[in-house]
């Protein structure tokens, strides 16, 4: 797959870059304001006790209930000869500052927020507690202090120290967390250059089993219906989306083969339908015209087998058209059982007493065998007469002389409907034209060259008919043995 600026790929790799940078930016802002707060941490418990170490040599005067001056500067001197980075400070219990070791310029508080100092000398919270730095009031300090009391007891001011004070930062600071933040920063780098390095793999597997559904889409649209899509497992979202399309790649392509399939049946039709038509029509042409033109020269027997047989292909293109008229009603819908009680065996004895005279002149045996006390059924009986009729004719019209066509009934089964079979004794189907009998238009060529008339419609109806009754109409057949044709009806049920 390509590389394209414009293509998925691109898209959700540049948003993974942009949103790693973002992320590795926040880390990096986050871990620098942590080892900050480390080292104030760090520093401010090594110095806790600072402030009380330099209290215990300041001594406040009986008399004037004050430090003297010389005392305190001493001892501020010392403390800054000790550690040069420290800035120490009297503060009054209102915060005022009354004096300090810094030169007077530098210091551009005259009061200090006191609820960090308190929070100190007092433990209540964690530290590190940051406070006020007199010469630099934009930056908080970590700091110590100390409560300075009188002779008596009586609070009289705090020893306030800043740490790390002067402009320049400890040295010692300064290395350990250019150390620490050079290794954290060094960690983040590996952790990050893996991260891009997995993200953009993964980026560029999922994108590629977008790219194999995108070409079978496209290869789908140009017509390529055979198409599928493989490589993608099951078990997420694409394998999901994959096994969708395929199973609409496999529908839309069965769709096609019907399409094709009924598009033949449709010229087949075209065919038989000019092909049946023709001969019974001209036919009549031909003999009306004998007729009218040789009318005073016929006789009056030759007149009458003329008109026989306008008769006889008359009535055979009214049946093919009711034929096609009742087809095409049945399969869109327009007829609708009715369904009601009867007895099916009534029925079937109306049925071969109608057909026997048929069976007589084409020497052939038409029985019927059924168990005692059959119930009635509840069907529609004109729709049910109809499939007797159409799979009986067509037993009669492949049965050789001397065969037999035998219309059994058997008793109800377990969900209580009852078994209609029709056996006949012919030359069978072949095992090609089997799955084919009930399609519409559909005739095999040894039975239109056998065939005088039909359009092969009558097992099609009789196959809709019985589906209207919820139940199949089945068929069975060995070549030179017979066939049977079997359905059933539902038991009647007051």
């Amino acid at each position: 797959m390509g590389w394209r600026p414009a293509s998925l790929q691109a898209r959700l790799s540049l948003l993974f870059v942009v949103l790693l940078l973002a992320v590795s930016g926040v880390y990096v802002f986050l871990l620098a304001r942590s080892t900050e707060k480390y080292l104030a941490e760090d520093l401010q418990k090594r110095n806790r006790g600072l402030a009380a170490s330099v209290a215990e040599v300041l001594e406040i005067d009986e008399a004037t209930n004050e430090i003297p001056q010389a005392t305190l500067r001493r001892t501020f001197d010392a403390a800054m000869v000790i550690n040069p980075n420290i800035k120490l400070y009297l503060v009054g219990l209102d915060g005022r500052i009354l004096t300090s070791s810094a030169e007077p310029g530098e210091v551009k508080l005259t009061r200090i927020p006191m609820a960090p100092v308190l929070a100190f000398v007092a433990a209540t919270q964690p530290l590190p507690i940051l406070g006020a730095d007199p010469r630099n009031p934009a930056v908080a300090r970590a700091f110590s202090a100390v409560r300075l009391n009188t002779r008596n007891g009586q609070p009289h001011c705090i020893l306030y120290i800043t740490l790390g004070g002067g402009v320049t930062a400890d040295e010692t600071a300064s290395l350990r967390q250019s150390y620490i933040l050079g290794l954290l920063l060094r960690t983040l780098t590996l952790a990050g250059g893996a991260a891009l390095l997995v993200g953009l793999l993964l980026i560029s597997f999922l994108t590629k089993n977008l790219h194999r559904l995108s070409t079978a889409v496209r290869r789908l649209q140009s017509g390529d219906f055979t198409t599928r899509v493989t490589g993608i497992r099951p078990g997420d979202e694409l394998g999901e989306l994959a096994t969708a399309f395929n199973d609409m790649a496999a529908r839309t392509e069965q769709a096609l083969a019907d399409l094709q399939s009924n598009d033949r049946l449709r010229r087949e039709l075209v065919a038989n339908i000019s092909h049946d038509l023709r001969t019974p029509l001209a036919s009549i042409e031909g003999y009306t015209e004998t007729i009218l033109l040789k009318q005073h020269l016929l006789t009056d027997t030759e007149r009458q087998t003329y008109l026989q047989t306008i008769l006889k292909n008359t009535r055979s293109l009214k049946r093919l058209v009711s034929e096609l008229f009742e087809l095409s009603k049945l399969e869109a819908r327009q007829t609708v059982a009715r369904p009601e009680p009867f007895s099916v065996t009534e029925l079937v004895q109306d049925v071969l007493l109608k057909l026997e005279p048929e069976a007589r002149v084409r020497a052939i045996e038409l029985r019927a065998s059924w168990d005692k006390d059959v119930p009635f059924v509840c069907a529609d009986v004109g729709l049910i007469e109809r499939v007797l009729q159409n799979l009986l004719d067509n037993a009669l019209r492949y049965t050789p002389p001397g065969g037999q066509v035998v219309v059994a009934i058997a008793a109800p089964d377990a969900q209580q409907r009852i078994p209609l079979l029709v056996r006949d004794t012919g030359r069978g189907i072949a095992p090609t034209d089997l799955p084919h009998v009930f399609d519409r238009f559909y005739r095999s060529d040894q039975v239109r060259e056998k065939s005088k008339d039909g359009l092969g419609l009558g097992l099609a109806i009789a196959s809709r008919i019985v589906a209207l009754h919820h139940s199949s109409l089945t068929v069975t057949s060995t070549e030179g043995t017979g066939t049977c044709f079997a359905f059933s009806l539902p038991v009647y049920a007051p």
